[in-house]
């Protein structure tokens, strides 16, 4: 027998980790979101609708429809964004509709960024064993599980292309390397911009210095200019977010946080203090090894200035704009995995202390860990755990009963709507009823007033096609159309929370009758409807 079938084990049992760990990864993070959704405690309720709506168009043939935010222009075609990665998703959810799906999605694609990190220490010449060590440390990694429960983000699926884009890079391969930076593109706009820094980030590998690495890189870097140019010019709103001027202006001017941020009760001192802790938290980790790869954390600049630089209180790293950094947790991991790699390389550590280490950065994880999801809550509570768990351990008995009511009475009234049926909601259970033709948010419609006069409405429950406000027009004046998203069809169908008393006047004087009340919602619908709800 051989060297080589002796060696032949150590493989296949690291395949064999990896696979596991991702499987692991993908399940427990596809229910920690069907957990946050069904549990009213989505990031982002109107983005989370977005994009299923979306979604769902595509796969029904609509793709140049879009209901579900009053101020997005319609359809795949239109949207504010450049994010056509989404078609990836169209085929699985044509086959399966449903949340359930497209968070299996997100998380699927996540993990695919521990092959990524895999073959990134295994071309720095380490084992087996030790580039599955690497894969599983990025699974277990706190951002990256921030990152993953950020409802669907089509920006953080940017990560492991950009992960395996770095890995085809330092392995030569040609055109693996221009199918991921074009995945990646295709995520979103501003992603165009990190794919470039990428490719120049690889011109400084010295260890990579032959003709035909660096023409590959050089294609690359052209073949990404032409991508940008084509899509500036057919979108106009290319480099939606990452504007070097705007930096400039902000940081030179004094800005920082000083705009946007107070009216939610946050100060400049408080917004960079929070992403300070939030970068230390992707740093300890992955610690002194990122470091040692710098080429690729100068890669993620333009990100990490832009996230500094911004006033909106949404916009500090651990907020509802979680996904935005999303690019840069791809390359500092990408440079965690060949800087640790070349460190052990010319260090190699004894097994004890490598034993320690790994505890020591798994426990910080499971601190993380601990601190937002604990497995003995029952799924009700979970998302409430999950979204400020400081609250929540201070919540008595009374409380977390209240909580449970809240979630099941707003499923007992979703489940009589129909299928098929045009809808009216609040921000909170708004993404309960997408996936259909027409849902809409009455908090984002912007009718004033909304009060019916006292001869009721002569118009229908939903205006359509109303003007531009003064402050619509300055609030909005970077997107580019000229009103906002009418109704496509009006909803007979409303889901009011009692604190919305304008509504409830506005949606008896439309004609809708009350069909069933739960928790803090009353749910109204047609008059046939009401007739066949047994009382």
């Amino acid at each position: 027998m051989d060297s080589t079938s002796n060696r032949a084990p150590a493989p296949l049992l690291a395949y064999g980790l990896v696979v596991t760990a991702m499987l692991a990864f993908v399940v427990l993070h596809t229910r920690l979101l069907m957990w946050k959704s069904t549990g009213l405690m989505a990031e982002w309720p109107i983005d989370l609708t977005f994009f299923h709506n979306l979604i769902w168009n595509l796969a029904e043939g609509n793709g140049h429809i879009q209901s579900a935010s009053y101020h997005e222009p319609p359809g795949f075609f239109g949207e504010t964004h450049f994010e056509p990665i989404i078609l990836l998703a169209v085929p699985f959810y044509w086959l399966a509709p449903g949340l359930p799906t497209l968070f299996a999605i997100q998380s699927s694609l996540l993990s695919l960024g521990a092959i990524a990190v895999y073959r990134l220490v295994r071309s720095e010449s380490a084992r087996p064993l030790a580039a599955a060590t690497g894969a599983i440390i990025y699974l277990a990694w706190w951002p990256l599980w921030r990152m993953a429960m950020a409802d669907i983000r089509p920006l953080t699926w940017s990560i492991p292309f950009l992960l395996l884009l770095v890995a085809a890079l330092r392995e030569g391969r040609k055109w693996e390397s221009f199918s991921w930076a074009l995945l990646a593109c295709m995520c979103r706009e501003e992603v165009a911009l990190l794919v470039l820094t990428t490719g120049a980030a690889a011109l400084l590998w010295k260890d990579r210095p032959s003709l035909q690495h660096r023409e590959l890189v050089h294609r690359l870097l052209t073949a990404t200019g032409l991508f940008l140019i084509v899509t500036s010019a057919l979108r106009l709103n290319i480099t939606f977010y990452i504007q070097p001027g705007e930096w400039l202006r902000d940081v030179l001017g004094g800005r920082l946080g000083e705009t946007g941020a107070s009216d939610w009760g946050r100060t400049p001192a408080s917004m960079i203090g929070e992403r300070l802790r939030y970068f230390g938290e992707w740093l300890l980790p992955v610690g002194v090894g990122a470091l040692l790869a710098p080429e690729l954390l100068l890669a993620a600049s333009p990100l990490v200035l832009y996230l500094f630089s911004q006033a909106q209180w949404e916009a500090t790293w651990d907020g509802p704009y979680i996904h935005h950094p999303a690019p840069a947790v791809a390359l500092v991991a990408a440079a965690a995995a060949i800087g640790w790699t070349r460190l052990l390389r010319k260090r190699p550590l004894r097994p004890p202390l490598i034993a320690v280490i790994l505890m020591l950065l798994l426990a910080w994880e499971a601190r993380n860990l601990h601190a937002h999801w604990q497995p003995h809550v029952l799924p009700e509570l979970a998302p409430a755990l999950i979204q400020d768990p400081e609250r929540f351990n201070r919540l008595d008995v009374d409380d977390k009963e209240r909580l449970r009511d809240r979630v099941k009475g707003v499923a007992t009234l979703a489940a009589l709507v129909p299928d098929d049926a045009a809808i009216v909601t609040d921000y909170d259970t708004l993404h309960l009823f997408s996936g259909r033709f027409a849902v809409y948010c009455y908090q984002q419609m912007e009718i004033d007033p909304v009060a019916p006069p006292p001869e009721g409405l002569s118009e229908p429950l939903l205006p359509y096609s109303p003007q531009l406000t003064k402050h619509q027009i300055e609030e909005h004046a970077d997107i580019r159309y000229p009103v906002p998203n009418p109704p496509r069809r009006q909803p007979r169908w409303a889901l009011v929370h009692r604190d919305h008393q304008d509504w409830h006047a506005r949606v008896l004087a439309a004609g809708l009758v009350t069909i069933s009340r739960a928790s803090e919602w009353t749910l109204y619908g047609p008059t046939e409807a009401a007739q066949q709800i047994p009382r």
